[in-house]
């Protein structure tokens, strides 16, 4: 069973779809789902594409979430399952594209850590520029995506929890602010430093609470009178 990143779960569809399609093109079996592999009379060849069919098909269900399965179940073939799963879930471009702006304005870092954040962002953004670019012409491809990938890097850095606050203002001040990528390494860095500045915090309050401990009762000690009995 091959082992995909991304699951279909009835809501990425533009994400799954894409890593399905690269996928299926990789093991030269494409025309299994846009239909220019097609089914043949003669009996070997039957037999061998059918084979091949089933193969596709097992990817389709391996990568889908085991509630999908059972609404493939009336389908005989990969292409009219791939078909049955896009008329369903491939959503207008126009009302998804809403709805992702929608889900990265409200998307923030949260309790989540550097990496969660920015695995989740991208997710988000990457749905987002599917639609977004397959709208551009060619020839102006590359100075949309520059601009885009400058608001990319802008509203991940807004939505940092309040402590990397410094961090990011030092990114933003530079004379020329870095890519996406650079501000993520740099801002891993800054976790750790934080994490590791709490640590030294926790060792250095146990410390002083084991060393007034041991004050107090060096104190009770010479509270003690000593009686001479004779």
């Amino acid at each position: 069973m091959e082992n995909f990143c991304i699951h279909f779960s009835g809501k990425n569809y533009a994400a799954w779809e894409f890593q399905f399609k690269m996928f299926v093109k990789g093991k030269g079996m494409w025309g299994h789902i846009d239909g220019s592999s097609t089914a043949l009379t003669d009996n070997a060849a039957l037999t061998a594409w059918e084979t091949k069919d089933a193969q596709v098909i097992s990817w389709i269900l391996g990568s889908i979430e085991p509630q999908l399965v059972n609404n493939l179940r009336s389908f005989s073939n990969a292409k009219s399952m791939w078909d049955y799963l896009k008329q369903i879930y491939n959503q207008d471009n126009a009302a998804k594209r809403f709805q992702l702006e929608l889900n990265i304005a409200n998307y923030k870092q949260g309790d989540m850590s550097i990496q969660d954040y920015y695995s989740g962002f991208l997710n988000l953004w990457a749905e987002h520029s599917a639609i977004l670019h397959s709208k551009v012409p060619t020839e102006s491809l590359p100075a949309i995506h520059a601009v885009y990938e400058v608001s990319k890097r802008d509203q991940f850095l807004m939505k940092l929890r309040p402590e990397y606050e410094a961090a990011r203002a030092a990114l933003l001040n530079r004379h020329s602010v870095p890519s996406l990528e650079v501000c993520v390494g740099e801002l891993l860095r800054e976790e750790q430093r934080l994490l590791t500045q709490v640590s030294m915090s926790d060792i250095s309050d146990v410390t002083i609470a084991y060393s007034a401990q041991g004050q107090s009762k060096s104190h009770d000690m010479r509270q003690i009178q000593c009686f001479s009995y004779k």
